[in-house]
């Protein structure tokens, strides 16, 4: 048997780790960089300022990657060398029994023996180790150009912020570390221009090299013994396109009378095809009359793609946890080297409130992995490359943010619930009236009873409901986060939805429109309008109206600056939003 698909993906393990702590080391160096820059600076000396913090900077990232990328290609080596290894040795098995029954001429014996000593097998092995060693460098590399990049348009849009009075300097670069620690560090790996944070771009490149090269190493060897059918293996999960053709067997040459020509059929040399992008299948060499089927699935395809889909939430739930642990590093890292107590204690307070995320969503994983049976895979959420340090600090203050936030309405001798629902509003005509005229007489409807909904299912909860409506007033999707201030994969599934919609919400604290409720309005393309109901009853809504959605980053930081700034002079109140809609010319009601 070849690589079977766990050993596939444990691969890289080694690498996440390597890469993780690269990551999470240049964010922290980044984050108290913008801590300590001055963006009180004249405008004459400002690039002067930015220069040589950028030129402080990416000496420190080339420092860091140059010592991780020394280790990592000795490692990807080892990997290397190790599963073809596994590969070519589990195919020489099957190549002497067949030998031994006959159905191979004892005249290809030493060619079995030599093959791992040939020009051909060096050299593929070879190939496949310099393109996958290419590949990392060239990933590295991105991620400081992107390092670079991020610390200077940080640094530029904080300087703006500061300068346009839209916010104190402690307000833009508490702004600043926070936006970093959500965004990651993104590294370009495709000509498309797609981007993946560095890890996944690793684990992607080290499982699809190691996989592309055992399989050409295979088929090399098929070719020296003459051999004309592999049987491919099978796995309870694939991805529903790789489960029409696992667990079969096929023919390397074409016109075979019983099986599918391999290439084909799977795709084989394809990124999307066996052995392409992230693929854990393999294959091995198959004789009739000595092999007998071993890979054939015992289960069902609906079956497949349960597990499909409960192992993609999982996916998820570890991005989401990555996420977490990336705030916390860029947090830690500014407030290492802040020095007024306010600020100090406003970025503690953060730091705080994103460790309590973060158990909450290794709460929401554990519980998942145990309702579907799956195993968790600690590799995915970094545990080791998150640092021991930063990991402790996060458990005792998320205790600490418990301890003190058991219940958000202590007022009451501290036995209130959390949120309570106004169920007499909600029910009273005064509710229904502020959803006339939004849009039309359905929709509106429609928005008014969704609205009711969200507010009820979270009654006493600092959980939200979303809806996502189409213009007709039919729910599309219905999306819940366990408490509000936790994004979760939300972002990912707006920007996926295929249909134009309105998404209606409820704000459990009370709260109108957010910034990250405005900012998704301009973002999703297909979102045409938000609303947001508190446990209050009281309704907020926007839409872009005749007005235009941000087309560039530039007017993006634009926009959630003048949302700021509004915010700023007016308080949290109908009043900024309203200011901030009649600037950017989207439309507003309530």
């Amino acid at each position: 048997m070849a690589l079977t698909p766990s050993q596939l993906d444990k691969l890289p393990d080694s690498m996440i780790q390597l890469m993780s702590e690269l990551q999470d080391e240049i964010i922290s160096d980044i984050c108290r960089r913008i801590r300590k820059t001055n963006l009180l600076t004249p405008t004459a000396e400002w690039q002067i300022v930015k220069a040589n913090q950028l030129t402080l900077s990416s000496r420190e990232v080339k420092k860091r990657i140059a010592q991780k990328l020394k280790i990592s290609e000795k490692a990807v080596k080892e990997l290397y060398t190790d599963a073809v290894k596994t590969a070519i040795r589990e195919d020489e098995k099957i190549y002497k029994f067949a030998i031994a029954d006959g159905l191979v001429s004892g005249d290809y014996r030493e060619k079995l023996t030599n093959y791992t000593r040939s020009v051909a097998f060096s050299n593929a092995l070879k190939k496949g180790l310099k393109n996958t060693n290419g590949l990392m460098r060239n990933l590295t590399n991105s991620a400081a150009a992107a390092a670079n990049r991020q610390l200077s348009d940080a640094l530029d849009l904080a300087y703006l912020e500061v300068a346009s009075g839209a916010f104190t300097p402690q307000e833009a670069q508490f702004k600043a570390v926070k936006k970093l620690g959500a965004d990651g560090i993104k590294c370009v790996n495709y000509k498309s221009g797609r981007t993946d944070q560095l890890d996944v771009a690793v684990r992607r490149a080290i499982v699809t090299g190691i996989g592309k090269t055992c399989g050409d190493l295979q088929l090399g060897l098929a070719a020296e013994m003459d051999c004309q059918l592999v049987e491919v293996s099978s796995h309870l999960g694939a991805r529903p396109s790789h489960a029409e053709w696992q667990g079969q067997i096929y023919s390397l040459v074409k016109g075979h009378p019983k099986y599918p020509y391999f290439y084909d059929a799977t795709g084989y040399g394809t990124g999307d095809g066996l052995c392409g992008w992230n693929c854990r299948h393999s294959f091995f060499p198959y004789f009739e009359g000595i092999s007998k089927p071993a890979n054939e699935p015992e289960f069902s395809r609906s079956e497949n793609e349960r597990v499909y889909r409960d192992t993609q939430k999982q996916r998820a739930y570890e991005r989401a946890i990555r996420k977490s642990k990336r705030e916390l590093a860029a947090l830690d890292g500014a407030r290492s080297v802040e020095n007024d107590p306010a600020a100090k204690a406003r970025y503690d307070s953060e730091f705080a409130r994103k460790s309590a995320v973060l158990k909450r969503r290794e709460a929401a994983l554990a519980e998942h992995l145990k309702v579907t049976g799956l195993l968790p895979d600690n590799s995915r959420v970094r545990v080791d490359g998150f640092g021991r340090s930063v990991s402790q600090k996060a458990v005792h203050a998320a205790k600490r943010y418990a301890a003190g936030k058991t219940n958000i309405n202590s007022g009451n001798g501290g036995n209130r619930p959390y949120y309570p629902a106004n169920a007499d509003f909600l029910n009273s005509a005064a509710f229904k009236k502020q959803f006339e005229g939004l849009f039309d007489l359905k929709l509106d409807k429609a928005v008014c009873k969704y609205s009711q909904l969200a507010v009820v299912e979270n009654d006493n909860k600092p959980s939200e409901t979303i809806y996502l409506l189409s213009e007709s007033g039919r729910k599309l999707k219905k999306l819940t986060k366990k408490h509000y201030s936790d994004s979760g994969d939300v972002s990912g599934i707006l920007l996926s939805e295929k249909h134009e919609f309105i998404l209606v919400h409820n704000h459990p604290n009370n709260t109108p429109l957010s910034l990250s409720d405005i900012m998704a309005l301009n973002d999703v393309d297909n979102m045409k309008a938000v609303i947001s109901v508190g446990h209050d009853g009281k309704a907020c809504a926007v839409s872009i109206g005749s007005g235009k959605k941000a087309a560039n980053e530039f007017d993006r930081n634009l926009l959630e600056m003048n949302f700021g700034r509004c915010i700023r002079k007016h308080g949290q109140t109908d009043k900024a939003i309203q200011a901030f809609c009649n600037e950017a010319g989207w439309k507003y009601g309530k």
